[in-house]
């Protein structure tokens, strides 16, 4: 519980905090928890346009048997140029308790991306994109696995009559001794207003565990996107429970 008060008071810190600074586009950025354009975890076919600008906050609580992860990145993503969008996500706070004395809290890890636009979407294809991201780390254990983490991955993004899909398959190569691995997020975006969309997500993450996720994300403003979701574990490596939450300010 006062894990769930301290990411409440620290959303509501950042909205007001957002909310002091001048709109200045005609709809705000949606980000994910890591700061490329998408849902909350998937990522998009396509980039944002070139010069934009976002930065913003997110957040993630993963309740588990075997102990509780949580997670408080800050977010910053740019459009590099027509094709090219960059993110950037360092986690500000980052606490563990897997019992027995293995617990800490701190600073955690910082994460990298880039991500280049292949194909538009039309009648025929998806909008396809391919990315590279990295996870330096940052911190020590049990707070980060001490490890470089690279991974490269395909995003796919199709509008289907009212809705939208997003397909994500990364191959995701872990520092040290652990195996390589394909995981993929498969995620959907239903429109509810003009301001309000519900998302659905399906997801295999070396984060999470394989997990299906459901949210919402609203537009407030000119310039400010937030959501959040919850997901629950598909079995029992994975978090039994996930809440996410995220902020997104737009230049």
């Amino acid at each position: 519980m006062h894990k769930i008060r301290l990411f409440s008071s620290g959303l509501v810190l950042m909205f007001i905090l957002l909310l002091a600074a001048s709109p200045s586009q005609a709809a705000p950025m949606k980000t994910n928890l890591f700061g490329l354009d998408g849902l909350f975890m998937a990522t998009g076919g396509t980039v944002v346009p070139a010069g934009e600008l976002a930065v913003g906050g997110s957040g993630l609580i993963l309740t588990d048997d075997n102990g509780d992860i949580t997670t408080v990145p800050v977010t910053v993503t740019y459009g590099a140029s027509a094709k090219v969008e960059v993110a950037a996500a360092f986690e500000m706070y980052k606490s563990v308790d897997f019992g027995g004395g293995n617990d800490d809290t701190g600073t955690g890890d910082l994460y990298l991306a880039v991500k280049y636009a292949l194909q538009e979407e039309n009648a025929d294809y998806p909008a396809t994109a391919v990315g590279l991201r990295l996870k330096l780390p940052m911190a020590d254990d049990p707070l980060s696995s001490e490890e470089t983490d690279v991974a490269v991955f395909s995003a796919f993004e199709m509008e289907m009559k009212s809705i939208r899909g997003l397909l994500n398959v990364e191959y995701l190569m872990p520092g040290g001794d652990a195996e390589n691995q394909v995981i993929y997020v498969v995620g959907v975006e239903i429109p509810y207003s003009d301001t309000t969309d519900f998302t659905l997500e399906i997801m295999d993450q070396s984060l999470v565990g394989d997990l299906f996720a459901a949210g919402a994300t609203f537009d407030m403003g000119s310039s400010l996107n937030f959501g959040v979701a919850v997901g629950f574990g598909l079995n029992d490596p994975s978090a039994d429970v996930a809440t996410m939450g995220k902020l997104t300010f737009t230049f």
